[in-house]
């Protein structure tokens, strides 16, 4: 089978990299429009018993704060001055109900847990309207508006971390692959020995990593696909293509000096080569 299939490709080799251009076409513009539809970091489980235990608290005893949580500082005023006052309450008065659903300062409760020792410093703790990744879209939208005039303002809480701990895994992953991708090219060149052979792994990464892409695409229709799938995909399907690559050239290289044409060297390659990748994937 793996044979026949070899000389099939070499006898319509136009048509198939018709297809496969095609595809790629359909993949570029399909398939990348998956990172619209991706949740966040995908640390926990919506049916695992500590989340369900979670969502029924919050039904009977309402959701807890800490979402974020906004600490006020100030080197010559104290939480009993007006002007403190006024400048917190001032940063946390214009928020929309449909983005905090509620604000907890000392002012408002008088409770002392919400003061440090020598009386300059304060917290303001938020609570989000909405799940996950609307909380996180919320703190984008209040973030930029919740320093209060003439105070030092830092910003924490759950909601916080998660983002901030997302963002930092996802730039990093991506510097990572930015520095990697330049060598990876010139070990390609050096271990193939010319650039044809040494694009072909790249071109099939290429191909597997959009055809990733418009699966997972399909998948986030019907489920939750985290955002680190992005980088999954594009790490495991280079490692693969270049694996398999290596091995295919070094079999067709074998081949073609032992084979009398080019096509049956194709076809012994796959019928070999070919079948231990179709196997192996």
């Amino acid at each position: 089978m793996f044979e026949a299939l070899g000389r099939v490709m070499y006898r319509r080799r136009r048509w198939v990299v018709a297809l496969a251009v095609a595809f790629l076409a359909f993949a570029g513009i399909w398939g990348t429009g998956v990172f619209g539809h991706m949740t966040g970091g995908g640390f926990e489980d919506p049916d695992s018993e500590s989340s369900l235990a979670g969502e029924v608290a919050a039904r009977e005893l309402g959701r807890g704060g800490g979402d974020v949580v906004v600490l006020y500082s100030s080197d010559g005023l104290t939480v009993d001055d007006p002007a403190y006052a006024a400048a917190v309450q001032q940063s946390l008065a214009a928020f929309p109900d449909d983005v905090v659903e509620e604000s907890v300062t000392f002012f408002g409760t008088g409770a002392p847990q919400l003061v440090s020792d020598d009386r300059r410093s304060t917290y303001a703790v938020l609570t989000l309207a909405g799940d996950g990744d609307q909380r996180t879209a919320g703190l984008e939208q209040i973030e930029d508006d919740l320093s209060a005039p003439g105070l030092e303002t830092q910003i924490g809480g759950g909601t916080t971390l998660n983002r901030d701990i997302n963002d930092r895994v996802s730039a990093d992953i991506a510097r990572a692959e930015t520095i990697s991708l330049p060598i990876l090219g010139v070990l390609l060149l050096v271990i193939f020995g010319s650039f044809a052979a040494a694009s072909l792994p790249l071109a099939i990464g290429v191909t597997a990593i959009l055809g990733s892409f418009a699966a997972l695409r399909g998948f986030a229709a019907f489920t939750d696909v985290s955002i680190f799938a992005v980088n999954v995909v594009t790490i495991t399907g280079l490692g693969l293509a270049i694996d398999y690559g290596l091995f295919m050239v070094s079999r067709f290289r074998e081949e073609i000096g032992k084979q009398p044409d080019t096509e049956t060297a194709l076809a012994r390659t796959m019928a070999t080569a070919g079948r231990t990748v179709a196997c192996r994937a």
